[in-house]
């Protein structure tokens, strides 16, 4: 009993390392949120590309990620490097991610193909920056602890810090009212530097798993006979698509509230119960499951959608107290992501005996980010078809009537889109538990 108790205190993680990867996750969410919530308004309001310009951009991007972020993962699960597997690759990244994100904030202020062709050549190279770092970090959570409910707790408070970073950003209007668009993006690209920097020189990787090499190809042949994790990403990808809050929010301050100041009000009332809930996640998953709150929470949300569509936003106090407990329920799957690829990783090593973990999490970024472009293309492809027209002082009823289709309703279509796909997931963290011991034990044995 001495033996098991000590060998479960050596695979816990420190309270410095929590607090270090949860850091690193702030700084990171802080420049997604960043591009997410601003970076489309920026092209189209600030720079002058059109609609379709700038949703064709997102969407090349995509297809981008769709290749470079596999291999990207490929490349990190085969890679034995003396500092660690997954480390070294975040050392550099603390500073490539601030930098390449602040460039794609830069307004060039040329002829329109030149400031095109410099959105395109900005934008992917901060997409590929972003997978090099968020794969290996995700990754580097399997291998801090073997303890299921440890590592569901490193998730929670990165996702925690995430939320916080998306409160962080509702000031960022403000400071650019004060310092224009590229001073204030460079202050918070300064604070994500500070963050990010401490993890990979205070975490350890303390569970080693010793398998077979494999063939660069034979990795995604091995990945692929991964069920579980692609049923998960299925429904992941469509809820995400629609969920448009992120994006539709500028246009929402700016045209049908008249102030884009408000934006701060708005996201800052709209996130922060997100940060009270994190901290509980491992409890409510212990409670209910992962499934089992995936699915009350995407019920929950189309209920509220559409209670938000037919109280509107005249009574502003109202329609904040409906949009927080929305957003509140619409969150808490996409807090839980990375703990689902977590439990589909343990899935498939032990029906292949191969260990996915890089793969794994660099196909969950490229479907995090092409969820994210594809939320935006909707939502400029929405705001065309309703009548939006850029950089005008004042929009039609129709364009903002369109504007609050797409807050309110369009999420919809998504999360019961998710509610069909968790029909077919049948992963319990039961199972989990038993995959993971059997895993420990096929690594003893090589």
């Amino acid at each position: 009993m001495m033996n098991q108790a000590s060998k479960l205190k050596r695979n816990m993680t420190s309270k410095w390392e929590r607090l270090s990867y949860s850091s690193y996750s702030f700084g990171q969410n802080l420049m997604y949120m960043l591009q997410l919530q601003f970076l489309t308004y920026f092209y189209t309001e600030e720079v002058g590309l059109s609609l379709g310009a700038t949703a064709t951009l997102l969407f090349i991007a995509r297809l981008w990620d769709a290749v470079n972020d596999p291999i990207m993962g490929a490349i990190v699960d085969r890679s034995k490097l003396k500092s660690g597997k997954y480390i070294p690759w975040l050392k550099s990244m603390s500073i490539l991610i601030p930098l390449t994100l602040l460039f794609a904030f830069v307004n060039m202020q040329a002829e329109y193909s030149l400031q095109l062709a410099f959105a395109y050549v900005t934008y992917i190279l901060w997409g590929m920056a972003y997978t090099v770092s968020d794969s290996p970090m995700f990754s580097l959570s399997t291998v801090m602890s073997d303890q299921t409910v440890e590592r569901d707790r490193l998730l929670a408070y990165a996702r925690m810090a995430g939320a916080i970073a998306a409160i962080a950003t509702a000031a960022f209007m403000m400071l650019k009212g004060e310092l224009g668009w590229l001073g204030a993006v460079a202050i918070y690209c300064v604070a994500a530097f500070l963050a990010m920097v401490p993890l990979p020189f205070i975490a350890k990787e303390r569970v080693v798993y010793k398998q077979p090499q494999v063939s660069f190809w034979g990795v995604f042949r091995t990945m692929l006979r991964n069920k579980y994790f692609f049923i998960f990403y299925i429904g992941y990808l469509l809820m995400s698509t629609t969920n448009t809050l992120q994006t539709i929010a500028a246009y929402f301050a700016n045209s049908n509230l008249g102030n884009e100041q408000m934006l701060t009000v708005l996201l800052g009332v709209l996130v922060l119960p997100i940060v009270i809930v994190s901290p509980l996640l491992p409890k409510l998953i212990q409670w209910l499951g992962k499934k089992r709150l995936t699915v009350y929470c995407c019920v929950l949300t189309i209920a509220l959608c559409v209670v938000q569509y037919f109280v509107g936003y005249e009574q502003f106090a109202l329609f904040l107290v409906i949009a927080a407990a929305r957003v509140l329920v619409m969150q808490i799957p996409l807090l839980l992501y990375g703990m689902f690829t977590a439990d589909c990783i343990e899935y498939g090593n032990a029906i292949t005996g191969q260990r996915t973990a890089g793969l794994a999490f660099s196909v969950q970024t490229m479907f995090t980010k092409l969820a994210g472009a594809l939320s935006s293309s909707l939502c400029l492809a929405l705001l065309a078809m309703f009548g939006y027209v850029e950089q005008a002082a004042v929009q039609t009823s129709e364009a903002l009537h369109g504007i609050w289709i797409i807050f309110s309703l369009v999420p919809i279509i998504g999360y019961s889109a998710m509610l069909v796909t968790m029909a077919f997931y049948r992963l319990s963290e039961r199972d989990v538990e038993q995959y993971i011991q059997h895993n420990k034990q096929l690594s003893q044995t090589m």
